[in-house]
């Protein structure tokens, strides 16, 4: 990553802490990054952009991070502690960041970044898998869903406590506490003593009915297309129509997804083509394919 991207993140960051996403201008993060606003088109498409890429950079150095952590030569244990201690102090060291995630709670309008999000927490839980199963083994793998609910509630909020004073915070002991627990946990569902809330069943249950059935998510590409000749016949505003083609882009994601879309960004990525009475009629066989009431 170049200079003056890293610039743009860092001063967007101190203002979306501040002043919040909505509330503040690309005007106003050029200025702080110290260089025109046509500089920052250089590097970013839109503010919506901007706030994914905030999110990548953050993620990409706590798994940078993460990794380096890893030593062949230690007890899969003694690794899981290692990483999970990295967690903890990289959000530390970016309280900034922890606090703009908190404050910005209506993801809802950037499809992408509900994507990206969802690929993040994805991620997360097949790492708590892997880092489960190579301690506990196979058996623990019905478990897997709980405990990382569990783990990560207690980490998120120990690190929203100290949210306004991060050097109160432990970094060790709360390193500690969360891989203790983790034990615990764990402990308790191979020895009966827990019954999962989330196993395979219940998850399964939980999202019946999502997609009723395969075929209804089956090849959408036909719309989307149609979608994307309508939008280059309507005359509006360029970031407007960028924002749109985004859009159709998540959408065009969700449909290969299949079972794993995400009914709620889908709701919300279609709500945005509403106001254009030209969309209509693919509106409607897009909501039939995946499976959405009407209204």
């Amino acid at each position: 990553m170049n200079k003056t991207k890293k610039r743009i993140i860092e001063a967007a960051i101190a203002l979306f802490t501040e002043k919040g996403f909505h509330g503040t201008s690309i005007q106003e993060i050029a200025a702080h990054a110290g260089i025109s606003k046509g500089a920052f088109y250089l590097h970013f498409k839109s503010k919506d952009a901007l706030q994914v890429e905030i999110f990548r950079y953050y993620t990409s150095l706590i798994q940078e991070e993460m990794d380096s952590a890893v030593d062949p030569g230690l007890s899969a244990e003694e690794n899981f502690r290692r990483q999970t201690g990295v967690q903890i102090s990289q959000m530390l060291r970016h309280t900034d960041f922890i606090v703009m995630v908190i404050r910005e709670q209506a993801f809802s309008l950037n499809t992408e970044l509900i994507g990206f999000i969802e690929d993040i927490r994805l991620s997360q839980s097949e790492w708590y898998r892997d880092q489960l199963t190579a301690i506990y083994g196979e058996a623990i793998r019905p478990f897997v869903h709980d405990i990382y609910v569990i783990t990560e509630g207690i980490k998120s909020y120990y690190m929203q406590q100290f949210i306004s004073n991060p050097q109160a915070l432990n970094p060790l002991a709360l390193t500690e506490l969360v891989v203790r627990m983790t034990g615990q946990a764990a402990e308790g569902f191979l020895g009966g003593k827990l019954r999962p809330l989330l196993d395979e069943e219940t998850l399964r249950s939980l999202f019946a009915g999502l997609f009723p059935e395969e075929k209804e998510t089956g090849d959408m590409s036909g719309v989307i297309e149609a979608m994307r000749t309508i939008l280059c016949g309507l005359t509006i505003p360029r970031a407007t129509a960028q924002y749109l083609q985004s859009t159709l882009d998540f959408l065009e994601t969700q449909a290969a997804a299949g079972a794993g879309a995400d009914r709620t960004a889908i709701e919300g990525a279609l709500s945005v083509f509403r106001p254009y009475p030209e969309f209509r009629d693919s509106l409607q066989e897009m909501k039939k394919k995946f499976g959405l009431e009407d209204e």
